[in-house]
């Protein structure tokens, strides 16, 4: 029999019209898990556990009562959100001693659209400090881990949610992706990790630097729950001018009336990319197995790379103004409290000059136009999400397949372009590797073509590229 923290978003819903189980039932359920796999994973920093059992309490007598409207698409339904956005009543730490660590006022806009759907928030999942490091580590606690194997990490910087999402702590969870910070972690964890075209998902103000090109994205285990967690966290657009107006059809509803159907679709399938992008022979022999699952859903599939320059030349630049910008007064003083990585962040920031930041926005507008001219002839890229699988804890790799590569950009390859372009794309489990660990598969489209890239993974999903369990085996 499936067990509770097993189910989806959807089949959750469906056992509660059922009455076969109450949103309260579902969330004592989760915790007892959470308690029981926490001492381990580290994947939460602050558990919401009365406002989670009230709102649960909520959502039970508004199924008996039978007031589940159109507003209602996630009610009862359990959800983390990443401690780098606000929920009220909670702190938000940001992974750092430097903030003050006191209840927020109020929620970020997205979250104020999870709770008018009826979300259950069991609590803020870790990240790295400000979000900066490619894995969750910070001086708040031990670094979270990755549920498929307690000594590997479970990447950056959204690996609580990933973490989170592997182990079962309910179906549905928030994390942001500046340069691959949702995508990677759900590779490493073996979850699908949604990065949605920039600024789709509304936020009251974004900062300087990697703010502009980061944005608010799903982890899942299904489909089907990252599409419609997607819908729910990008409202209508009418509450702020930072939700782009685009064109994109309702992600969830493309699932049931098209996912099979790839007919006309042009997708470009690679590993390498403009520059040298290195990946592990068995992920690419996936890459090489989910483009055929593609073909035979219809799509046109070519062997083909766009020629950009490396995304690296521009991404650091702006990471490194962003954190001085965004951060670099909070920490004036406090440097002893601040992680490694963050301090040399900080540094790298200040260092910067005004010529520098300015050639990087020029190579960011050069990238633009040239993928944009690329996504002319090619529908959807597909390649690996990460050139590895999750690696030991602070290990220093200089080398994949025989190739060396920085140790920097390890896990970050195939993800930051997508960002820099406002891309959608998405992470796909693929199955796992010799060692037992998840292999993943990156779909990229269009800005604004969320719907593309979610059809895609639907018939992926289908297909069975993964074999293995969508849960870790903690």
């Amino acid at each position: 029999m499936t067990e509770i923290h097993e189910l989806s978003a959807a089949e959750l819903r469906s056992a509660y019209r059922s009455r076969a189980l109450s949103p309260v039932e579902v969330v004592e359920s989760i915790f007892q898990r959470i308690d029981a796999l926490e001492p381990s994973l580290h994947a939460f920093v602050t558990r919401t556990y009365d406002l989670a059992v009230a709102q649960a309490q909520e959502a039970e007598r508004r199924w008996r009562s039978a007031e589940v409207g159109e507003r209602s698409a996630l009610l009862g339904v359990p959800v983390t959100v990443k401690d780098l956005v606000d929920v009220a009543g909670a702190p938000t730490t940001m992974g750092s001693r430097v903030t003050d660590h006191e209840p927020a006022p109020r929620d970020e806009l997205f979250v104020e659209h999870l709770r008018e759907a009826g979300a259950v928030l069991l609590g803020k999942t870790n990240t790295s400090e400000f979000g900066l490091a490619a894995q969750t580590v910070n001086r708040l606690g031990p670094p979270t881990v990755n549920p498929w194997n307690l000594e590997r990490t479970a990447g950056g910087s959204s690996g609580g949610a990933a973490a989170a999402c592997a182990a079962g702590y309910g179906p549905l969870h928030h994390g942001t992706d500046g340069g691959g910070s949702v995508r990677v972690p759900a590779a490493y964890c073996g979850v699908v990790g949604l990065k949605p075209t920039g600024r789709l998902i509304p936020r009251r103000e974004r900062g300087a630097g990697m703010s502009q090109i980061s944005t608010d994205g799903v982890l899942a285990r299904t489909v089907a729950d990252a599409a419609l967690m997607l819908d729910v966290m990008a409202g209508s657009g009418e509450r702020t001018h930072h939700t782009m107006n685009t064109s994109s059809e309702p992600a969830n509803a493309t699932i049931y009336e098209r996912r099979y159907d790839l007919q006309g679709l042009r997708v470009a399938s690679t590993t390498r990319l403009g520059w040298p992008t290195p990946c592990e022979p068995e992920i690419a022999e996936r890459v090489g197995v989910a483009a055929e699952m593609l073909r035979d859903a219809g799509a046109e599939v070519f062997e083909a790379t766009p020629e950009i320059s490396d995304p690296n030349e521009v991404f650091p630049t702006l990471s490194a103004v962003g954190a001085a910008a965004n951060y670099g007064s909070l920490c004036i003083g406090r440097e002893d409290d601040l992680s490694d990585y963050t301090r040399g962040s900080l540094k790298r920031g200040r260092a910067l000059t005004g010529i520098q930041v300015a050639e990087a926005y020029a190579g960011l507008d050069r990238l633009n136009r040239l993928m944009d001219a690329w996504f002319d002839q090619f529908d959807v890229l597909l390649t690996p999400t990460s050139a590895i699988a999750a690696h030991p804890h602070g290990a220093r790799i200089e080398q994949i397949a025989g190739t060396s590569v920085s140790p920097w950009t390890i896990s970050i390859l195939y993800t930051p372009l997508a960002n820099l372009i406002q891309a959608p794309a998405i992470a796909m489990p693929a199955g796992l590797d010799r060692d037992g660990l998840p292999i993943s598969v990156q779909l990229m489209a269009r800005e604004g073509n969320d719907a593309t890239v979610i059809r895609c993974a639907a018939v992926l999903e289908a297909a069975e590229l993964n074999d293995a369990s969508p849960l870790a085996p903690v």
